[in-house]
């Protein structure tokens, strides 16, 4: 059958979403949820719904959705195109400046490095099939 990710709000990257999930929750979930009073169904939001959740703002689309629903809808758009080749290439992804002379200096065969500003820009990449890898230290894990 099928599988529906769950339901969000959306907004402008420059707007103050913490503002906009501050308002919302001022309003009774009854009546934010609820569309019965106005002759209708799911208006403004899933009458399914129960509760709202604040998601950390380095969520985006591909994060909040997952990668299996964006692969489904890739093959669906694409007739199911086969896999592309690997070329045997690692990509490593790499935290600042001196990270990044270090894994350039291994020259290592079959590696490349590519920066980020942070561990948890590196997760987004490789969430997004970017690069390959990283290290991390036990309580980034």
């Amino acid at each position: 059958l099928l599988k529906e990710p769950r339901h969000a709000v959306i907004s402008r990257k420059d707007a103050d979403s913490e503002e906009i999930y501050k308002v919302l929750k001022l309003i009774p979930d009854s009546d934010l949820f609820s569309s019965a009073a106005f002759g209708g169904k799911d208006l403004m939001f899933s009458d399914s719904i129960t509760d709202l959740m604040e998601l950390p703002k380095i969520m985006d689309s591909f994060l909040y959705l997952r990668e299996d629903y964006y692969e489904a809808m890739r093959a669906l758009r694409a007739g199911n195109p086969p896999a592309p080749p690997q070329d045997g290439k690692i990509e490593w992804c790499t935290v600042g400046h001196a990270e990044q002379q270090k894994c350039d200096s291994l020259q290592i065969p079959h590696m490349e490095c590519r920066r980020a500003s942070s561990v948890e820009e590196c997760i987004q990449k490789i969430m997004r099939k970017e690069p390959d890898a990283l290290a991390v230290d036990g309580g980034q894990v």
